[in-house]
């Protein structure tokens, strides 16, 4: 056995050491996952490079691991009696990986002093670690997770040197008993998944628009979250579902950029103390947002491309469609006549909005959208068929461990911007006809798609979606190419990135031309002038048609 490289004795459940006469000196992959009488650590080769031990009795990780120079793996998964890990931790520099995940009886974690250069991978959730290090040196470090880690310090991760870990994409901290983060959290300049879900967080930082490749941002049952500041500019996808004390939200929700081309999603399920106006501005952001991307596709000519996704949509509770949807109908199908020029040169797709009845519904596959099938046909009889997705929500960050199910036992407001250009197809000589389209919205729950009998669609509304006039665009003193190249950059300062959004804002706003002075917008713009267009242009009490949503 000289020469064995690599050893398998998964659930060997009686095996209670390994011989000390074996010579595996080349030995690189050993594993011992489920050996449950298993109880000391075992120290065979110093070529070992993956070592699984999950599911074993081991209670210490001895000193002497600073010899396995060249192992990358440590798998140490649910050892429910592991209790110490040594101080030489920091001297294995191959390290990739390292779980420790469900050793509910480790205490602490060692302070890092030396850089562990190569570990990409920490996993400590679901331990009973009470306090963070002191200091962490893991400059490549990728994947932190620390669920269900009850931190019992008021101040939360303000310990937690973040600092070092300039590499970080993905940070899980569900249900770690924290009140808040510091102010400094913009340091992670490359995090794109944050999951603080299940925390006693009433804000977030403002510093958090900083964070310019965040994509995923989860916040489910943080309870006592009173505000949301502005959002990062490239966030895809928001779910604050169960955040019961939400009250308000920034204006504006996320920095826009006139270059961006990522899809949203912003997911307020049973956040019922939403007021109003944080109503009105969720769904005046995500219309402004599709506007940029419509815009996105015409300058790079793809909005000929078949999109199923959303360019952007929303959910949040209530039971009344907006009034500037033009097409409503009671229960989940309509079929109305478009107006005769309704596939003119500037039609780009359409606005899709249901009010679903939820009965007491437990989400069981972590996944749910709000689809509808489209047919467009015309008087010579020619049809096209497509589907559209309304958005919904998708799976659990992190370890589903962690995670309350989804209920929901009220009605729930869905509204998208669809591209769905390609309804033109029924009309290749683009010539004036008369059209019937017809919309039929279902429920499923994503991978299965089953029927759901707990939940139904109850309204539905249509607008239909068109590209913006010359004439719609303001402040034109801003040439397009100085617009596209301040959204690339990721280093301006705080300032000017807020001159950049309010100017690409002023450019796409859909209100009617009568609402806006337009000598005053020469002369003076602001935030405050902004807010007050798009809320009277989509208030509830006073609709006004948009120029673009027939």
């Amino acid at each position: 056995m000289d020469s064995l490289v690599s050893l398998n004795l998964r659930d060997c459940i009686n095996l209670k050491r390994l011989p000390k006469s074996i010579n595996l000196k080349f030995l690189k992959v050993l594993v011992l996952s489920g050996c449950s009488k298993l109880k000391k650590f075992p120290t065979i080769s110093d070529n070992i490079e993956s070592l699984h031990l999950d599911g074993t009795a081991v209670k210490r990780v001895p000193e002497s691991i600073e010899s396995l120079l060249k192992l990358a793996v440590l798998n140490l998964k649910k050892c429910c009696r592991l209790m110490h890990l040594p101080d030489t931790l920091c001297k294995l520099k191959s390290l990739k990986e390292l779980i420790l995940s469900g050793c509910s009886k480790l205490e602490s974690f060692p302070d890092i002093h030396e850089d562990m250069g190569s570990l990409e991978i920490l996993l400590i959730d679901d331990t009973a670690i009470k306090q963070t290090p002191r200091k962490m040196c893991m400059s490549n470090l990728k994947l932190f997770s620390f669920g269900g880690s009850k931190v019992q310090d008021f101040r939360g991760l303000e310990l937690l040197p973040f600092s070092g870990c300039s590499q970080l994409s993905d940070m899980y901290l569900t249900d770690c008993n924290l009140y808040k983060l510091p102010d400094n959290f913009s340091c992670l300049s490359s995090l794109q998944s944050l999951c603080l879900s299940k925390n006693n967080i009433e804000n977030l930082p403002g510093s958090i628009k900083k964070l310019h490749h965040l994509k995923s941002l989860y916040l489910k049952h943080c309870q006592k979250l009173i505000s949301l500041p502005v959002l990062p500019s490239n966030l895809q996808y928001l779910d604050a579902h169960g955040c019961i004390s939400l009250e308000t939200i920034a204006k504006p929700m996320t920095l826009l950029v006139i270059a961006e081309k990522t899809h949203s999603t912003f997911v307020f399920t049973d956040c019922f103390k939403l007021n109003r106006d944080a109503q009105e501005n969720i769904v005046a952001h995500t219309q402004l947002k599709s506007q940029i991307l419509v815009n996105g596709f015409l300058q790079r000519n793809h909005h000929k491309e078949l999109v199923l996704e959303p360019l952007a949509a929303v959910s949040f509770p209530g039971n009344d469609l907006p009034l500037w949807f033009r097409h409503q109908r009671m229960g989940s199908s309509m079929e109305i006549n478009l107006p005769p020029h309704w596939c003119d040169d500037k039609f780009i797709g359409l606005s899709l909005c249901t009010v679903v009845s939820f009965k007491d519904y437990e989400d069981r596959t972590s996944r749910f959208s709000v689809i509808c099938k489209c047919k467009f046909r015309n008087e010579d009889g020619d049809s096209i068929s497509f589907t559209c997705n309304l958005g919904g929500w998708k799976e659990q960050c992190g370890s589903s461990s962690h995670e309350k199910s989804r209920r929901l036992s009220s009605d729930h407001v869905f509204i998208s911007y669809n591209n769905c250009y390609h309804a033109k197809k029924i009309d290749d000589l683009n010539r004036c006809c008369n059209t019937t389209a017809s919309f039929k919205f279902f429920l499923t729950d994503g991978k299965a798609k089953r029927k759901l009998d707990c939940c139904e669609v109850v309204k539905c509304g249509m607008s239909l979606l068109h590209a913006p006039d010359e004439n719609d665009y303001r402040l034109h003193g801003l040439q397009e190419n100085n617009l596209e190249k301040a959204g690339k950059e990721t280093d301006l300062n705080e300032t000017a990135l807020d001159e950049v959004v309010v100017s690409k804002r002023g450019r796409l706003c859909f209100q009617e031309e009568e609402l806006l002075n337009r000598k005053k917008i020469k002369e003076e713009v602001s935030f405050s002038n902004y807010e007050c267009t798009v809320t009277s242009v989509l208030s509830y009490t006073k609709p006004a048609k948009p120029n673009h949503w027939t």
